[in-house]
């Protein structure tokens, strides 16, 4: 039986007709072959599934396992499903809308053998159809321990994304990985760091991350309120951990990143008032004076300023977002 692959590449299948074919395309033609692709067919509508297992029958230079979920599983749960299955010392998810640099698999390699590293962080960048860099995720360029990755995290200098960290699988399967919920990169990153000795940040950008406007982050999603969950769940697993400062650094991720992303998010794609009503509301019964006085202490007088706009009433907010989205 052949040795098991460095890294196991875990790709999700799910409503990727149009760009299965490319993602495919950039990890099938990686100049290193020490890894596999284990893909899995989320129950896709589509013929998303079919063109991956055909794709893959079709060559021979890149090992891979092809498992169909009889009934839709949701993100998170496939990645598990699919890090059970796997036998690579590492996993990296890839989104199969997405495509990556030709070079990833043996430059990160490279990376976690040279630190001994638990996981690998790299670059990436949000790419429009068109071709253009809409913006990038930068890492740095350093070796650090784990909780001060995830202190950083909650710095919000470091993004939480899962896609562009390879992680030991032992610990990728030691976390929870939120059933039903969005945002859940949050909480694996923060557990997955949390549980790492060795951090690599290596500031080389080898995945293009793309914008589409069928995108979950692209359009109006009710189900933003999901952050609030996640951010029990974020505050559950770094109690424990040697943070300095983590109270003023959990406040900043918890009101200053979730609270502010579900309130922007809600007036600026929900398409009418109503329908981003329920969504302010919630996040305005939340939100108390001594949040709005954090804000400011934290350096952050202009978002102090919106938000009590909110607590005052829904609708001012709404039209105030709305109308400065527009400029």
């Amino acid at each position: 039986m052949p040795a098991p692959p460095k890294i196991s590449v875990l790709l999700p299948v799910y409503k990727v007709e149009p760009y299965i074919e490319e993602c495919l395309d950039s990890l099938l033609t990686q100049t290193s072959t020490d890894f596999e692709i284990v893909a899995v067919d989320d129950s896709s509508p589509d013929r998303s599934g079919e063109m991956t297992a055909r794709i893959l029958e079709r060559q021979s230079r890149i090992p891979w396992q092809f498992i169909k979920n009889r009934e839709n599983k949701g993100l998170a749960e496939t990645r598990k499903i699919a890090a059970q299955a796997a036998r690579g010392e590492y996993v990296l998810c890839v989104d199969s809308d997405d495509h990556v640099h030709c070079d990833l698999i043996r430059r990160i390699i490279d990376e976690a053998e040279r630190h001994h590293a638990d996981v690998v962080v790299f670059a990436a960048e949000n790419v429009s159809p068109e071709g253009t860099i809409n913006y990038r995720i930068e890492t740095g360029d350093s070796v650090i321990s784990g909780v001060e990755a995830v202190e950083r995290i909650m710095d919000l200098s470091l993004q939480a994304y899962c896609f562009n960290k390879l992680v030991r699988r032992s610990i990728f399967l030691a976390v929870e990985h939120p059933t039903g919920l969005i945002y859940e990169d949050i909480c694996v990153s923060v557990q997955t760091l949390g549980k790492s000795n060795v951090v690599r940040l290596m500031p080389d950008t080898l995945y293009s991350y793309m914008y589409r406007e069928s995108g979950i982050s692209t359009r109006f999603n009710p189900r933003i309120v999901d952050l609030f969950a996640i951010m029990d769940r974020v505050e559950k697993s770094t109690a424990s951990m040697p943070i300095p400062n983590y109270r003023n650094l959990l406040f900043r991720l918890k009101y200053i990143y979730a609270f502010r992303t579900i309130a922007f998010q809600a007036a600026i794609k929900a398409p009418t008032y109503r329908l981003a009503k329920p969504i302010l509301c919630s996040v305005s019964n939340k939100l108390h004076l001594t949040h709005l006085v954090g804000m400011c202490s934290d350096h952050r007088p202009k978002l102090s300023i919106v938000m009590a706009m909110l607590k005052i009433h829904p609708w001012i907010f709404y039209c105030f977002v709305r109308h400065f989205a527009r400029r």
